[in-house]
């Protein structure tokens, strides 16, 4: 078998030759492409080696490099998880790009592409940076709005009705009905009516 078509399978089953590391792990910062955002950047994370030689870095509209994106410095760090013993050194290989005006409305997204080039190889990961919509999250806040707006509606609906009922029935405590407010009043005739019984004499 040529060595290029077995470093072809050996790319696809995601093995590469020793010394060598590039899993599909890109982030973007930021997530989301906003209005006021000037520049984007693009991380490789667990590769290795992180010679500009061999990975590069692209940021694509449409499939095609972004025109009149200008790159800035390549940073190059150490990959947060220690190697063991007979492990190579693995980077976390950053680009960052500072943006040309995108128009109105700015594209959907952009992509950034992470491209590691070898011998008879050549292999590439891509991460979407999509625009934020700002017709969609003012449509969102407004929906949120809308929604705590009727939900107070109608927790105040039961409210009112049980400060109704709790009126009635102070101002029936207060004021009871005209058959219970005659009994104080019999009860007292009954009582001095008794009274006047016992005190008088026979005539």
């Amino acid at each position: 078998m040529e060595r290029g078509l077995a470093l072809l399978l050996a790319g696809l089953l995601g093995l590469l030759p020793p010394g060598r590391a590039f899993p599909d792990q890109l982030t973007v910062s930021p997530a989301a492409l906003g209005p006021a955002d000037r520049e984007v950047a693009c991380s490789a994370h667990k590769v290795t080696p992180a010679d500009p030689d061999v990975l590069s870095f692209s940021l694509l509209l449409g499939g095609r490099e972004l025109e009149g994106a200008e790159a800035l410095d390549l940073e190059v760090q150490e990959d947060e998880d220690e190697p063991q013993e007979d492990e190579d050194v693995l980077f976390r290989v950053t680009q960052r790009w500072r943006l040309p005006p995108l128009g109105t409305p700015a594209p959907p997204a952009l992509h950034c592409q992470a491209t590691m080039r070898l011998p008879g190889l050549e292999l590439s990961h891509r991460q979407a940076i999509p625009a934020s919509n700002p017709a969609s999250d003012q449509l969102s806040a407004a929906l949120w709005i809308s929604s705590a707006v009727l939900g107070l509606l109608l927790l105040a609906l039961p409210t009112y009705r049980l400060w109704k009922r709790c009126r009635h029935l102070a101002e029936d405590g207060a004021h009871p009905p005209a058959s219970l407010r005659l009994l104080p009043q019999v009860s007292a005739w009954a009582g001095l009516r008794g009274t006047d019984q016992v005190g008088s004499s026979p005539s």
